[in-house]
């Protein structure tokens, strides 16, 4: 089976979650472009973030539809994550690949344990700012976006696992609201990650464009899904399977460097 064929479920994967719960499936895309399609850790992360763009591009355009996502707050959030996300990204382009790879381990297992957490799912309590920016929620904004964008940089991944239960539990979006406004916000940040990566080396879009279709399938089959049912038992067995790739992944991350 081709390395292409290989990819095709993980993408439909990654994008079910990301339409339906706003993120953590970007977690399990750097791992399977580097065991599934033969790809150097550097590749893998540029594609995953070329991933992420596409599926949560699309995933966002229902929710806009919606009104549910929180453009000023967003933007905010986005324009924070840039700019850590940039700096990150120049910092994982002078470590050593083994030692990034090494390090996402515990950041894929801390990522399933958010996934899972206790989510609010009452009426939002947050302030949209067309009405007003409250200082609470403008600093837990920015520094919450500061955090994300460290992720993104480093890792190659949309951070959608952390802002969504961060929106929800910590500036009181509506869970729907915390989604929409999170694919926003992975669009950014994944930008600016894969432009600072492409100066650096190219993406194999040979194998990177059927990838993102499935995932760009998947993120408007999840969608529906996460208008129609509930998704907690996606969710769990999702994040079983992250961790067990966390492992592995650190495993073999921390052979290589010996």
């Amino acid at each position: 089976m081709s390395d292409v064929a290989l990819l095709i479920p993980v993408g439909l994967l990654i994008g079910v979650l990301l339409g339906s719960v706003g993120g953590g499936g970007s977690l399990l895309a750097v791992p399977a472009l580097i065991y599934l399609g033969n790809q150097s850790v550097r590749g893998a992360q540029a594609g995953a973030l070329v991933v992420v763009i596409v599926a949560a591009a699309i995933g966002s355009v229902s929710y806009l539809r919606r009104g549910e996502v929180r453009w000023r707050a967003g933007l905010a959030f986005g324009a924070a994550t840039a700019v850590s996300s940039f700096a990150a990204s120049l910092l994982a382009r002078a470590l050593n690949p083994d030692l990034l790879l090494l390090a996402f381990s515990p950041v894929m297992v801390l990522g399933a344990a958010a996934m899972v957490s206790e989510r609010a799912r009452g009426e939002s309590s947050f302030r949209p700012w067309r009405y007003g920016v409250g200082a609470r929620s403008a600093v837990g904004v920015v520094l919450l976006g500061f955090a994300v964008g460290w992720l993104t940089g480093l890792f190659g991944v949309g951070g959608g696992f952390v802002t969504v239960p961060a929106l929800v539990l910590s500036l009181g979006f509506a869970m729907t609201e915390a989604v929409g406004t999170s694919l926003l916000v992975s669009v950014i940040g994944s930008i600016v990650a894969l432009l600072v990566r492409l100066h650096g080396g190219g993406v194999e879009w040979a194998t990177i464009l059927p990838f993102a279709a499935a995932a760009a399938f998947g993120v408007l089959f999840g969608s529906r899904l996460g208008e129609r049912v509930s998704t907690d038992a996606l969710t769990r067995w999702f994040a079983l399977l992250v961790v067990a790739t966390a492992l592995y992944t650190g495993t073999e991350a921390l052979a290589s460097l010996l």
